[in-house]
């Protein structure tokens, strides 16, 4: 199966003191939130993983930012590749991610707008609330694994 994480409130929370890991420090400074290092690499032993992101965030430093930390990315989607992607599609409402021009099985993301496109435009989402401890246990639980 193919996953696709967001970063901003979904694996990285930003200033959010006690539910930020520590050992999980990207390059550019920003802390991932509580067990996505953990989750990630379990879930990395049958799955592809992917980050998308409506952020301009650099997808090599990315990439090997997780890499550091045990954990294979097998592709970036950033601001600026979606909205090249995007171009190409005649939809009326353009949505701010599209997973499933990638294959992307299913996108876990904190965002319920993204959600909602989800609906309207056919692809399979995990919204987890930024505020859920149990986040990680969240996702297993509704990828059902």
């Amino acid at each position: 199966m193919r996953i696709s994480f967001d970063l901003d409130h979904t694996l990285v929370l930003h200033g959010k003191a006690g539910r930020e890991d520590s050992e999980g420090k990207l390059i550019s400074g920003e802390m991932l939130r509580k067990g996505t290092i953990g989750l990630l690499k379990e879930l990395s032993q049958d799955h592809e993983l992917w980050i998308y992101t409506t952020s301009c965030r650099n997808q090599w430093i990315l990439k090997f930012s997780f890499w550091l930390k045990g954990v294979k990315i097998r592709r970036v989607i950033n601001e600026r590749t979606h909205q090249k992607m995007i171009k190409s599609y005649n939809h009326s409402i353009q949505p701010s991610k599209y997973p499933k021009h990638y294959g992307i099985d299913v996108h876990v993301d904190d965002s319920v707008g993204v959600l909602k496109e989800g609906s309207m435009f056919g692809f399979r989402v995990i919204q987890v609330d930024p505020k859920d401890y149990s986040w990680t246990e969240t996702i297993k639980r509704k990828l059902d694994i």
